[in-house]
């Protein structure tokens, strides 16, 4: 599969060779000569089965749009046919209906405008006034459709529409909606401009006086359980994340300094992850679902990820936007005047929360971490249940006295500590005895030559009357692995606690000697960071059961709609980090920077939310929650600064061409 997508990669890149890049191209960007040669090439339907399209995964497909939105390249004239009109065809729709329209998509011929908005009925889709009634002229043949839609993108050059319209209102607003395909083309379809913020020309109101419309998608009044499954297909692909990526790259090509590397290496720890999810929600699609929650979720992500990029890149550059201009400035103009409609198009933020609220993403949990849950509920002491078990002893081969097992299962364990707001210093201990030393401390730098070090970093440190001191300690840092005798001339400590109240000691070493250890670069971090995910996991659990259960105004909190919003935007946090935690265990640096940057403000949105909505009762120890904040607060303070491990991702990356690789490679394992 990896070689098939590389040349199809390759393919893409190709014929893009020469192609202007423009921002946001897949709304604005309409060349109809573009979209014919893409299906001469098979590229237009290429996810549909034969004999409708190649038949190839909905990954295939997303390599394919993921490098025609890394060019810009003017695709609007069948995005929506091939993203969202094909498949939900071929899911719902008759054998007659897909002989007289696929066809038509996968060769570039027939284009669609998407008539779903309403005048005055907001994000309410449900609200559709637009009606279909049976043509009795034609003995009940077919359907005549009255009403109007608005914000229909390029609806005065699409040939043909989908038209969600209500058949019956003898019930419910969800009740009695069905979907068709109309021509554009017929008697009775008008189409009034609406001109965009710099005054180009896009967006239509379209109104059908007693059009003719003979195919019904599906069944009717089944319209709101079929669209909100097509909803999937428009929420979960790239263009949600990537529409300003000719930007980034416009400031990936100049030369960056300071904070400006960190802000910048922020941004493509966002994008990388946001990749990720969008595979995962393309694997569950291959699979026959319809990932709702997940797309929303990414959907919400990648328009946050969208405003954040127009906001660094004004910072960074200090580049005027300039309407028309070339190269940054032209960019950034064309970035900056299309973010807005990113958080309302394919349904605004607060929708998106909505869904979430309700549906959250279910969360990633192993055997391993299965099992975990299971013993830390039981046990009156988890350390030395953790001991007695082996856990200590998790990825270190068995002919070396460890319990084998892989660095995952590890993770798994590490997790599933956090999950239950377990302080127990089984990352340190683990990464310890993998390395035959007896305690880890963690610097962020170290100056060594000729067999010393001089070097500074804080470590757990054993809390408990049974335990030996020890006796070496081995220095982690980005480029340092090091093991020292505590007993060695040279060096100081310092016992303190963190906010978690765990034992801690500042070790400290002038010219000590030191020698190298074979470790796997980024071990501990991606421990922490998964140990700080099962921490957000159990907070977002009790929040949810806090705002479900506790009653104010005569109703359970979560029925407010702020409350519900900022349960959904803990729960994105979360999946944002659960994606980075899985993705960085094959230890690839890259993505041990992206999640270790990632983990500061996840755990700063999560916890400060959490509180927000415990009210009083988050302020104090008479509920659990302190036991996961204080314990998640300590976790992100001993991982680092996000702008550290920042900074290290846009050096590890730096140019485009090396950010669009990590970007666009699946991290190791998967």
């Amino acid at each position: 599969m990896g070689d098939e997508l590389d040349e199809l990669r390759r393919e893409v890149r190709d014929l893009v060779v020469g192609v202007a890049p423009r921002c946001d191209g897949w709304m604005r960007g309409h060349d109809a000569a573009f979209t014919r040669e893409l299906a001469r090439r098979g590229l237009i339907g290429l996810s549909w089965p034969a004999p409708f399209g190649a038949g190839r995964s909905n990954l295939a497909r997303l390599v394919v749009t993921e490098e025609l939105l890394r060019a810009g390249a003017p695709v609007a004239a069948h995005w929506i046919a091939d993203r969202q009109i094909g498949p939900a065809i071929l899911r719902n729709g008759s054998a007659e209906l897909q002989a007289a329209v696929l066809p038509g998509i996968a060769a570039g011929e027939m284009t669609f405008c998407l008539g779903m908005s309403e005048t005055e009925s907001g994000s309410d889709l449900a609200s559709v006034r637009t009606k279909a009634v049976r043509d009795d002229a034609a003995d009940g043949a077919g359907w005549r459709i009255t009403g109007s839609k608005i914000w229909t993108t390029y609806a005065h050059r699409a040939t043909h529409a989908y038209v969600l319209a209500r058949t019956d209102d003898s019930g419910g607003k969800h009740d009695g909606l069905t979907e068709f395909v109309v021509d554009m083309g017929a008697p009775g379809v008008t189409v009034r401009p609406i001109l965009g913020l710099s005054g180009e020309h896009h967006f239509n109101e379209v109104v059908f006086d007693d059009v003719r419309a003979d195919h019904v998608i599906g069944t009717e009044g089944a319209g709101w359980r079929q669209v909100t499954e097509q909803l999937s297909f428009e929420r979960g692909g790239m263009e949600r994340v990537l529409s300003t990526y000719p930007l980034l790259a416009a400031v990936l090509a100049r030369p960056l300094s300071g904070p400006d590397r960190a802000s910048v290496g922020t941004l493509v720890a966002r994008l990388m992850t946001l990749r990720e999810l969008a595979c995962r929600v393309a694997e569950s699609m291959d699979a026959g679902h319809a990932p709702a929650a997940a797309a929303a979720v990414l959907k919400y992500l990648g328009t946050t990820f969208e405003r954040e990029l127009v906001d660094v890149a004004r910072t960074v550059s200090e580049v005027v936007p300039e309407l028309d201009g070339d190269g940054l400035a032209g960019l950034l103009a064309q970035a900056q005047l299309a973010v807005p409609g990113a958080a309302i198009r394919g349904g605004t933020d607060e929708m998106l929360l909505t869904i979430v609220s309700r549906q959250a993403p279910a969360q990633e949990i192993d055997e391993v971490g299965r099992m975990a849950d299971e013993v830390l509920s039981s046990t009156t002491d988890p350390w030395a249940t953790a001991v007695d078990l082996g856990w200590t002893e998790v990825a270190v081969p068995e002919e070396q006295g460890g319990a084998g097992g892989t660095f995952a299962d590890l993770a798994a364990l590490v997790r599933a500590t956090g999950r239950h707001a377990q302080p127990l210093p089984l990352a340190e201990v683990a990464v310890a005895r993998a390395a035959a030393v007896d305690v880890v401390a963690v610097t962020a730098d170290g100056a060594a030559g000729n067999g010393r070090i001089t070097v500074a970093g804080d470590a757990a440190w054993p809390d408990r009357p049974d335990a030996a001191p020890p006796r070496s300690v081995l220095f982690l840092g980005p480029d340092t692995a090091v093991r020292v005798d505590l007993a060695a001339g040279g060096v100081t400590t310092r016992p303190w606690r963190d906010l978690a109240g765990r034992a801690r000691v500042r070790i400290e070493c002038a010219d000590v000697a030191a020698d190298p250890v074979p470790v796997p670069a980024g071990r501990l971090t991606v421990l922490r960071v998964h140990a700080a995910l099962g921490a957000v996991e159990g907070v977002c659990r009790l929040t949810r059961e806090y705002v479900t259960t506790r009653v104010q105004f005569g109703r359970p909190l979560v029925r407010m709609q702020a409350v519900a919003h900022r349960l959904a935007e803990m729960e994105c946090a979360r999946v944002l980090l659960e994606v980075a935690a899985s993705a960085a265990v094959g230890l690839e640096p890259a993505r041990v920077a992206a999640a270790a940057a990632l983990l500061d403000p996840v755990v700063t949105t999560v916890a400060r939310l959490a509180h927000q909505l415990h009210g009083a009762m988050g302020i104090t120890q008479e509920h659990s929650l302190h036991r996961y904040t204080t314990l998640l607060w300590a976790l992100r303070d001993e991982t680092g600064p996000a702008r550290r491990h920042a900074a290290r991702l846009y050096d590890l990356t730096g140019t485009e061409d090396t950010v669009w690789a990590a970007v666009t490679t699946r991290p190791s394992g998967r």
